[in-house]
């Protein structure tokens, strides 16, 4: 059915235009003045389906009735409705009779296609799962499930769904591998979860989106990804409590005998891998997505798969996608969720699961289409081959997933160290809830127990944690059960206003470490030349919040790396899409360079960074002094205590500071077979002495060694 053709200034004066019923469907273009405006559609029990800008103005799509648009205009929102896309006769797209009579015909002449019903829809319409290649189930053999159809109007995701049943049938066996991958995975397809709903939009409403259950209120439906008893009902951005609600989760977790269905699945064949086909926006998203900020324990193992915008896994090739790729990242990134299948088979079951939100391209006869794909042959088999090989790279990855490798290149790698300050992040396979973590300072170590709670318990990694704010620049830092070891080379925290780092402002009100933090819209944030030459496996890590959006890939943030010291640059990471809270970011350099340097540029997007640093790993496993040779453990000194080291030597040592001046501000008297010692950066009064420059003098019984030492904590 095509799109009533209602007028702006109607919609703006009562909010109802044109002949539509009160539950008439259509979509809506949104003002928003902010990403803010996002929020509060969300919490108003609306599915954002993208943004579109138009001379300068952003527009949020929504799906709405005649009633849900005069409440939008009574909230202050400015509405107008999408141009009319011209009706088309399905030809390509299939009807649910289309669908049965497909699936049956290939069950009765492939003799690797199997159908079953895994469940009955509200309705009572069969839920259908089909299995290609071996007829018996194996425990020995992984599980991978591709699931279409949650949102009865996102007929992609069902074509998608039902082209891979047919190309796994019949031309995966010729593919090199191909034949071993069929006799070694239970692949498992549902075309359309939501068979009442999928049916609704054939008859009377196009864009209807959840399954068909009577509401207490008169409303019908419940949004079957909301549903799932992962977090459900967390808050009211992510899902919503409202029957009439374009998110509306039901009336309690698993409520819907659709979910039901597939939980009862979930239990017989659990997946270790998952992709849950969904339209539009071209991105690939995976857990965690009811938090902003919070990270799966697998992360490196879902980034790996999905790729990155650097290196990504999908290609859209239509030639009026809004992307040239699919954007990559915890579903949080476009908006909080809870319910959500993916979140839900990652949390019960360890599926490494992901929602492929598939290409939005764009117009058809100037018209944005939007939910209403072309029924077009060309384009719809273009949406397939672009998606073909993440989907591969899933099935190959179930057999081993510390192996994954995902169509762009990405590789999981071993065990790692993500973040050293000022918190301490390991990742490495499962192992008991506390780490042992060896910390080296000068010539001093100690022992902390890294925790990992249930959220950093995943399927193949877990992920330890343990509070590093004491860290001292040349600390080193070892994992003895992985092996692993790396040193902190340098630090910024935006705390010293004679920071070597230029650009951006400091920020006081949003800080994550200390009392600021560096902020920006459209500017750039560089380095001093920073030496890494003497260290392999060179690693930057920060954390930071920022406020774009997935629907505005021009607003974004851009991690650039150079070995030159500043002549050319290399990008190395991109920031994008919502993230409300602190998060860290780990990301590898090229290569070790004498003469590096890193910058942060903000397009467009409100951007905060804070907690930075450089960490890899040195020549030596232990420091040791040269001889007649004073170490400070941290020049200049920006926290609030600083470590002397020498040779060891026998005898006594008298390690004196003083001011410029002359004036004796700290005294200590060790063995001098200690070969180190500590200060506080107080006086001998015990008062906090001032930033400036001192001389240490280290008396020995065979010499005096003498060096300058600055304090530059910007206090």
């Amino acid at each position: 059915m095509t799109r009533a053709g209602w007028v702006a200034s109607a919609l703006l004066t009562a909010g109802i235009a044109g002949p539509a019923t009160a539950q008439q469907l259509a979509v809506t273009e949104v003002r928003i003045d902010s990403i803010g405006s996002l929020t509060e559609l969300a919490r108003a029990g609306f599915e954002v389906a993208s943004v579109r800008t138009v001379s300068g103005i952003d527009y949020a799509l929504v799906v709405t009735t005649a009633m849900q648009r005069a409440d939008l205009g009574i909230r202050g929102f400015a509405l107008r409705l999408e141009p009319v896309v011209p009706a088309q006769s399905p030809q390509v797209f299939r009807t649910p009779s289309r669908i049965d009579s497909l699936l049956t015909s290939l069950a009765a002449t492939r003799a690797n296609v199997f159908v079953d019903t895994i469940g009955q829809s509200y309705e009572g319409r069969p839920i259908v799962a089909v299995k290609i290649g071996t007829p018996d189930d194996a425990g020995s053999r992984p599980n991978a499930l591709f699931i279409a159809t949650h949102h009865a109007r996102e007929w992609i995701s069902t074509e998608m769904a039902l082209r891979l049943v047919v190309w796994l049938a019949d031309s995966l066996a010729a593919v090199p591998g191909g034949q071993a991958l069929l006799d070694s995975r239970d692949i498992w397809v549902v075309p359309v979860l939501n068979p009442d709903g999928y049916a609704q939009t054939f008859t009377t409403e196009r864009l209807w989106r959840k399954n068909r259950r009577p509401n207490a209120d008169g409303t019908v439906g419940v949004d079957l990804n909301r549903n799932y008893p992962a977090f459900w009902g967390r808050d009211e951005i992510g899902s919503s409590n409202v029957p009439g609600a374009e998110t509306f989760r039901g009336t309690g977790p698993a409520s819907e005998p659709e979910v039901a269905a597939m939980i009862g699945f979930h239990v017989r064949h659990p997946p270790d891998v998952a992709i849950s086909y969904h339209s539009y926006t071209d991105l690939v998203l995976y857990p965690y997505g009811h938090a902003s900020g919070v990270l799966a324990p697998d992360e490196t193992i879902f980034r790996a798969l999905a790729g990155n915008g650097l290196s990504p896994s999908i290609i859209d090739r239509l030639p009026e996608a809004a992307r040239a790729f699919y954007h990559a990242g915890p579903s949080w990134q476009l908006y909080p969720t809870n319910g959500e299948y993916t979140e839900w088979a990652y949390r019960a079951h360890g599926t490494i699961a992901f929602t492929v939100e598939l290409t939005s391209g764009c117009c058809v006869g100037g018209a944005a289409y939007g939910f209403e794909f072309p029924d077009d042959s060309t384009a719809v088999a273009r949406v397939f081959a672009d998606n073909l090989p993440f989907a591969l790279a899933l099935l190959d990855a179930a057999g081993d997933l510390e192996a994954a490798r995902g169509p762009g290149g990405g590789m999981v790698g071993g065990p790692a160290v993500e973040t050293l300050w000022p918190s301490l992040r390991i990742v490495g396979p499962p192992r008991s809830a506390t780490l042992p973590v060896v910390l080296r300072v000068a010539f001093d170590e100690t022992i902390v127990g890294a925790r990992a709670d249930s959220l950093n318990r995943g399927r193949a990694r877990w992920r330890w944690q343990a509070p590093t704010n004491d860290l001292q620049l040349g600390s080193e830092i070892g994992v003895p059960a992985f092996g692993l070891r790396t040193s902190l080379i340098h630090r910024e925290g935006a705390e010293d206003s004679l920071t070597a780092w230029t650009g951006w402002r400091r920020d006081s009100t949003l800080a994550f470490e200390g009392r600021f933090a560096w902020l920006s819209e459209r500017d750039t944030l560089t380095s001093p030349v920073l030496d890494l030459s003497a260290m392999t496996d060179p690693h930057l890590a920060f954390w930071t919040r920022h406020a774009g959006s997935l629907f505005l890939p021009d607003r974004r943030g851009r991690v650039e790396f150079s070995s030159d010291a500043g002549t050319t640059w290399t990008p190395v990471a991109l920031i994008e899409g919502a993230g409300g809270d602190w998060y860290p970011v780990r990301v590898s350099l090229p290569e070790p360079a004498q003469r590096a340097r890193v910058r942060f540029i903000a397009e467009n997007m409100s951007w905060l960074i804070d907690g930075l640093h450089l960490f890899g790993t040195l020549p030596q496993v232990r420091p040791v002094a040269p001889a007649s040779v004073v170490s400070v453990s941290e020049n200049p000194v920006r926290s609030d205590r600083v470590f002397l080291s020498w040779a060891p030597v026998g005898g006594q040592a008298r390690v004196s500071l003083l001011t410029f001046t002359g004036e004796l501000v700290f005294r200590a008297t060790v063995p001098a077979q200690d070969g180190r010692v500590s200060w506080d950066l107080t006086n001998r009064n015990g008062v906090p002495v001032s930033d400036g420059a001192y001389v240490v003098v280290v008396e020995l019984s065979t010499e005096i060694l003498r060096r300058r030492l600055f304090v530059a904590r910007g206090r």
